[in-house]
């Protein structure tokens, strides 16, 4: 009974946190600093030299077969909380609600109530956990943890919410902004100018286009087995009665492949040169895949599913050296109302984890 307090108790702990752009970043790393210190954990803190904000790293024993990667920060509150108080814990049924529980406090307290399970003053082999912030945004968080900390465990687990299936593979992000310039005119006479805005039309023209062709390269694994594009910003002209100098249009790529991150940047900076344009990579994330056949053994293993693969792109995309697996509870909520998660999943999560912990480390 004690056991089933204490993970609930953390659960709303962790909700009560506004972490809505990191609003309350440090509050929460010291909560979570506290808890594993009392464990046996060695911490300490990565500051991010521009926002100042905080990632906390966790560290017991010696040789760490085995890491976790949080992030604390959550989407901001919206208008989907009518029914809940979206900053507490409601157990209502089989349904855990609040405000980021699926993405992903859920899946943290989860794996901060399998580690409290645990003395971790003298296990067998080490444990390192990383608490990033930003990952909701632009990912400054585990840039920054990346940056500063080098001795990752090669084995990693992100409990982002996956209902309980082992993801192995995932999609990449490119995110580019393309400026087109053009001649500024009156519209009584538009000849004088060269319109911005025409040149982007003829410019996104081609680019779908290409994105037929790339659409053609498949990886089956995917839900939407291609790279997929949104045109998702256009910002151009002044006044209706004015041809427009300037035009920029914001692309977005969900790449399957390491390769079509480079094919689509030359391929988009050659029709932007074309059309009188200059490109501005804002994102160039590859997609993530991993191949560590023991590890996702174990994890089908212990969720009875088998390995899967999603369109998100998380902390784990920026870890290109080490064996990640995203596996958390479901269902996937995130940014939906009334955010939540299974009673049911969460608390098989828990002891997934704590098995998982107790044959690696001890």
């Amino acid at each position: 009974m004690e056991e089933k307090v204490t993970k609930y108790t953390i659960l709303r702990d962790l909700i009560q946190f506004n972490t809505a752009f990191d609003a309350q970043n440090k509050s929460i790393m010291e909560y979570i600093d506290k808890l594993l210190t009392n464990k046996g954990f060695r911490t300490n803190y990565v500051i991010d030299d521009e926002t100042h904000k905080t990632c906390l790293v966790a560290v017991a024993g010696q040789e760490y077969p085995l890491g976790f990667v949080c992030h604390t920060d959550t989407v901001v509150l919206g208008n989907n909380w009518a029914d809940y108080d979206a900053m507490d814990l409601t157990i209502d049924g089989d349904k855990l609600v609040g405000l980021g529980i699926s993405d992903m406090k859920g899946g943290m307290a989860a794996v901060l109530s399998a580690v409290l399970n645990f003395d971790w003053r003298l296990p067998k082999k080490g444990l390192k956990l990383y608490f990033t912030f930003d990952e909701e945004n632009n990912f400054t968080g585990i840039k920054t943890l990346i940056s500063k900390e080098k001795d990752f465990p090669q084995n990693i687990i992100i409990p982002t919410p996956t209902s309980l299936y082992p993801v192995v593979a995932t999609k990449g992000l490119l995110k580019m902004a393309v400026m087109i310039s053009g001649t500024a005119a009156h519209s009584s006479n538009p000849t004088k100018g060269v319109n911005a805005i025409e040149h982007a039309v003829s410019f996104l023209g081609e680019v779908y286009s290409f994105n037929n062709k790339l659409r053609m390269d498949k990886n089956n694994a995917f839900e939407l087995p291609y790279t997929t594009f949104n045109l998702g910003k256009i910002q151009g002209g002044v006044a209706m009665n004015r041809v427009p100098s300037e035009c920029t249009v914001y692309l977005e790529y969900r790449p399957i492949k390491i390769d079509h991150n480079r094919q689509i940047i030359e391929k988009i900076k050659e029709l932007a040169e074309k059309h009188n344009g200059y490109v501005t990579i804002i994102d160039d994330v590859a997609p993530m895949s991993t191949f560590a056949e023991n590890f996702i053994s174990r994890l089908e293993d212990l969720t009875g599913n088998k390995r899967s693969s999603i369109a998100i792109v998380s902390d784990g995309n920026y870890l290109k050296e080490q064996s990640v697996v995203l596996l958390g509870p479901g269902p996937v909520t995130s940014g939906e109302k009334n955010e939540f998660i299974s009673k049911f999943q969460y608390e098989q999560l828990v002891d997934m984890y704590t098995k998982l912990l107790k044959e690696t480390c001890f």
